[in-house]
């Protein structure tokens, strides 16, 4: 049972690092085929790296006391439950991103939500350069927001103090 389990985790870093090598291989050999599968990967991962900061942001702001599990559970819970738009808010909220990281961000919470419309009606649909460059964009984007989560973590040493929230499952909820 250890031992299957240990084969479904591992760490926010090899699945970002994952991703990156992905979207990085669909960039530098101009697989235009694979453009849009960059795409969709892209957002997912600022999506589920948004609410993640989050609740970094909720438990460091409760550090001043020992969390129970229910509660860290429920903090998980509900930061999962939180849409693209509603983790975005809170993340301004707490701090975490500057209005113009917000906005940048909020651009593209837009734009997702309107992704699969747009690839079968719009079109740039099969406009490979349409596709690399709103690809790029995300990309630069996510290097953003990975300066932020790298600030939060010098700041708050929760990498040292909570490895486990580093840990994800794979075919789960980004948080644990």
């Amino acid at each position: 049972m250890a031992k299957s389990r240990r084969r479904r985790e591992y760490t926010l870093t090899r699945a970002v690092e994952r991703v990156q090598k992905d979207v990085t291989s669909i960039l530098a050999r101009r697989q235009s085929s694979r453009y849009f599968e960059g795409i969709v990967l892209m957002y997912s991962l600022i999506e589920n790296v948004v609410k993640w900061l989050v609740f970094l942001k909720i438990v460091w702001n409760k550090s001043d006391r020992v969390l129970s599990v229910p509660e860290r559970e429920s903090l998980k819970q509900f930061c999962n439950r939180q849409d693209f738009n509603g983790a975005l808010n809170l993340a301004l909220v707490t701090g975490l991103f500057t209005h113009r990281l917000f906005r940048q961000i909020d651009r593209i919470r837009g734009e997702r939500n309107d992704l699969l419309h747009q690839f079968y009606l719009f079109t740039h649909r099969r406009n490979s350069r349409v596709l690399r460059a709103k690809l790029a964009r995300l990309v630069r984007l996510a290097v953003k927001m990975f300066r932020v989560l790298n600030a939060l973590v010098a700041d708050t040493g929760v990498a040292d103090t909570y490895p486990a929230y580093f840990t994800v499952r794979r075919r789960k909820e980004l948080l644990i």
